[in-house]
């Protein structure tokens, strides 16, 4: 029997990157998987990688009816909820604070925080119904640091990693663990989209571990470690994903 037989997990920002990654990994290990995006067409192409044991469906995580919506309908056709994985989540438009618009500090909220509260707070009573499950939430090694140019990615993400340690204290007694995870520069294209390519380039040289970003497998396989039984323990916590990148500052040239 593998990890995650007879369970039901609902991943969103599953239209690819690390979203995609987990969802597979999630159902290569036996688990039903609802992948959810509000990119329908590369959701539907996720699902369709992952075969019978996944169902699309389009989300906008900064609805609280889309939410709400979309884990109905992992109930509804799973019967069950286990884990749900809140990875849905956008970088933003990149400026100093006096010139963020009043829109994109709204945009940014509302997906990364409020998409992070509204899925959270649908899914739980259907975990206390399972008897227990695991919230993971994904957050970012600039919910620990601060970086110039996205102000409203690193509040929200400082935001996440707080919440996280919240729902862990107030639902432990359900046997419902919650823990957030906190990638570095990982391969996706978000980070493409967000960077030129020299600062890319940067980027990679200040990782101690091999002077690269990671794919986005390597923080799936942590994600899917952490709902597992292996993490029975582990709630409250956010983990880095980083390479060691924000581990200090190194010496070498």
């Amino acid at each position: 029997m593998t990890s995650f037989d007879q369970k039901a997990v609902i991943v969103t920002g599953a239209a690819g990157g690390i979203g995609r990654a987990a969802a597979i990994t999630f159902a290569g290990q036996g688990a039903k998987v609802l992948v959810a995006d509000i990119d329908k067409t590369r959701v539907r192409e996720t699902a369709a990688i992952i075969g019978d044991k996944a169902i699309a469906t389009q989300v906008d995580v900064a609805d609280w009816q889309s939410c709400r919506d979309m884990v109905e309908l992992a109930v509804e056709k799973f019967g069950r909820l286990d884990v749900i994985f809140n990875n849905a989540g956008i970088a933003g438009d990149r400026a100093y604070t006096a010139e963020q618009s009043l829109q994109n500090w709204q945009r940014v909220v509302d997906i990364n925080l409020n998409g992070v509260f509204y899925g959270t707070r649908a899914a739980l009573p259907h975990l206390q119904n399972a008897g227990g499950g695991v919230i993971i939430n994904t957050a970012s090694v600039d919910g620990l640091i601060g970086m110039g140019g996205i102000s409203p990615y690193v509040a929200t993400k400082h935001a996440v990693i707080g919440f996280t340690k919240t729902v862990a204290l107030e639902y432990g007694k359900d046997n419902i663990r919650c823990v957030s995870v906190a990638p570095g520069y990982i391969k996706t294209d978000m980070t493409a989209g967000g960077f030129a390519r020299e600062e890319l380039d940067g980027l990679a040289n200040m990782v101690p571990l091999g002077k690269r970003g990671a794919e986005p497998q390597e923080v799936a396989n942590l994600v899917v470690w952490l709902a597992s039984d292996q993490a029975s323990y582990v709630t409250g916590s956010f983990h880095q994903v980083d390479g060691g990148i924000i581990a200090g500052v190194s010496m070498e040239q």
